[in-house]
């Protein structure tokens, strides 16, 4: 009898000593959990971030267009009240314009150069308007015979461009005296010109694409699509015209050919559509309430968002690393070219109807069928301090293993110590 409890106590001793073993070593793989749980938090966590509504102002009627100057320092506004708005970012707290110009129809269209000297507007009284940032009184304006429905500015303010019910118009900041008139004999619908002012692209209702050399009125190339050419957009260089049509195709070209050097079909008409100043993204808007982020270089799709309607306006920062999206479900979006979904969005009272972005991303303003105008500041990531002890971090349940047989090893443990006490000359009979 005393022999088997020898060998029991001896099991037991084995047991125990096992015991101690996985304690010790699943407290080291606590530790190296732990710590490389910390490593991809510190990683990958989500950095803390804000965007803040700097001020809005509201207007009379629907904004049905808006612009930012490269730093975010100025917004123009047009608005269905007749009016063209000027704005200061830091200067507005007051919600107050810098000043207001009241043309005689609906304002449909706004731009603003990049050295902030020049904006330009197009309105349904049929004048184009080019201004000074520092007076409401235009330096000139410039009947385009129908209405001025949209509006472009190079970025020195030197070029102008501008759509109509019917023709294309190129004038030069010293006069009101187009350089060149082109005819379409239909909607255009949406203009773009390159930094410099050497190509101008336009979209039409026509079904056309076209390309021009700011030298003359003879295009460069064409492009027939499928249906009528809604938005267009050209990169800093001028080397790319990106188009959107009611065909639901997203068309990239390059200056040297009417061909497509991409095509992509979306699942509605293509509403808006913005390239990236370095020509390496895409943003496009679709009815389909989809917005859609395509790669130029590796032509091919980086991610779609479906809004909770369709997608009336997008912009991207010059490096193409932010884009603003704003559609009729009365949202606007701000995401990151790296991920799909938002990191912020924001609901104003209404459908959005236009928005835009600044160089660097850093600043966006938004207009809608709420009547406002709204200007937002976003502010960089804040990477998460790698010596923060206050984590609230749950590394789960596998991060101690065998933990719910340690009070059972424990108790085990302690009998056989009883036992080895009791039994302390078994082993020496």
């Amino acid at each position: 009898m005393n022999k088997k409890v020898g060998i029991l106590s001896f099991l037991l001793i084995f047991v125990f000593t096992c015991n101690c073993f996985i304690c010790i070593f699943s407290t080291k793989l606590r530790i190296i959990n732990i710590q490389h749980n910390q490593t991809n938090l510190n990683k990958d966590f989500p950095k803390k971030s804000g965007t803040s509504l700097l001020w809005n102002y509201t207007t009379g009627d629907d904004v049905n267009s808006v612009a930012i100057s490269s730093s975010g320092e100025y917004i123009v506004v047009g608005s269905n009240d007749n009016h063209t708005y000027l704005f200061n970012y830091s200067s507005s707290t007051s919600k107050k314009p810098m000043w207001n110009h009241t043309a005689g129809n609906m304002v449909k269209s706004v731009a603003i150069s990049s050295d902030i000297n020049d904006i330009v507007s197009g309105s349904n009284d049929n004048l184009v308007y080019l201004f000074n940032k520092s007076i409401s009184t235009p330096k000139w304006n410039y009947s385009m015979g129908n209405n001025a429905l949209t509006v472009k500015i190079s970025n020195d303010g030197d070029y102008i461009v501008a759509g109509s019910n019917e023709k294309i118009s190129l004038l030069k900041n010293s006069s009101s005296t187009p350089l060149w008139n082109y005819t379409v004999g239909d909607i255009v619908y949406s203009v773009a010109i390159s930094n410099d002012g050497k190509y101008i692209a336009a979209g039409c209702a026509n079904k056309k694409v076209y390309l021009f050399c700011k030298s003359s009125n003879d295009t460069m190339w064409e492009f027939q699509a499928g249906d009528d050419i809604k938005t267009v957009d050209i990169s800093a260089d001028g080397y790319y015209t990106v188009a959107g049509s009611a065909d639901n195709e997203i068309y990239l070209f390059n200056k040297f050919s009417k061909t497509p050097q991409l095509s992509y079909e979306t699942g509605g008409n293509v509403t808006s559509v913005a390239i990236s100043s370095d020509g390496k993204y895409i943003a496009a808007g679709s009815t389909d309430n989809k917005t859609y982020i395509l790669d130029i270089l590796n032509e091919n799709l980086v991610w779609t968002y479906e809004c909770g309607d369709s997608v009336t306006s997008v912009a991207i920062s010059a490096n193409g690393q932010h884009i603003i999206v704003g559609s009729t479900d009365n949202w606007t979006y701000l995401f990151d070219i790296s991920d799909s979904q938002p990191i912020w969005s924001y609901k104003i009272g209404g459908n959005v109807l236009t928005v835009a972005i600044s160089s660097d991303g850093n600043y966006f303003t938004v207009g809608g069928k709420d009547n406002q105008v709204y200007l937002f500041r976003w502010t960089p990531s804040a990477a998460i301090d790698e010596d923060d002890d206050d984590l609230d971090i749950d590394f789960g349940e596998e991060a101690i293993p065998f933990g719910n047989y340690y009070i059972l090893f424990m108790i085990i443990g302690i009998l056989s110590l009883i036992i080895i006490k009791k039994n302390k000359f078994l082993f020496s009979k």
